[in-house]
């Protein structure tokens, strides 16, 4: 695996720093310590902390699309369907404290003060929900679907994962009307 560039790894930075101090902590020079490269470096490939948001908000984005490209992918394979991905993944990215967690986790707390990160918050859960859609051929199944995932993927943040749901995603599906097409997935 190639080692991350010095831009990514001041993204990384950014978001373990806004995740674990909070945004209203964020200095550059904290950023660049945190990374490992003087401010200059920083500087270099972030002009401003706006800029380096948009560096966060652009990862966001392309996480986002990797996961539901990933999503696709299973249910073209017949591994799973694409609210069978965003129920199960729901529950397992928080535990496993995947990237995109951690990338979302941030935006969430820089939502709250910044619109650019609350327009690229709303904009996943859209992306989301048109896959869902798409593939339940119901808008309201599908916001449902994502209803369900989220408040799942909030437990999950608490530590608390609900056994009767992530016991068997077929079933959960199922009691929303949402048939599985493979066997495979459970």
């Amino acid at each position: 695996m190639p080692r991350p560039s010095q831009r990514d790894r001041i993204v990384d930075a950014y978001v373990d720093h806004v995740v674990s101090e909070g945004p209203e902590t964020v200095t550059l020079d904290a950023v660049a310590a945190r990374a490992g490269v003087s401010k200059g470096g920083l500087l270099y490939h972030f002009g401003s902390k706006e800029a380096l948001l948009e560096g966060m908000l652009e990862r966001v984005r392309a996480l986002t699309d990797a996961d539901i490209a990933t999503a696709r992918a299973g249910a073209a394979a017949g591994t799973e369907t694409v609210a069978h991905y965003y129920l199960r993944t729901s529950a397992d990215d928080p535990a496993r404290d995947s990237d995109f967690f951690r990338a979302m986790v941030a935006v969430l707390k820089v939502a709250a003060t910044e619109e650019a990160a609350a327009v690229t918050a709303r904009a996943s859960m859209a992306a989301w929900q048109e896959v869902l859609a798409e593939e339940t051929g119901d808008e309201l199944t599908a916001d449902l679907i994502a209803a369900l995932g989220d408040g799942i993927y909030l437990r999950a943040i608490a530590g608390w994962r609900s056994s009767p749901l992530s016991r068997d995603w077929r079933t959960t599906l199922a009691r929303l009307g949402v048939p599985e097409r493979s066997e495979q997935c459970r």
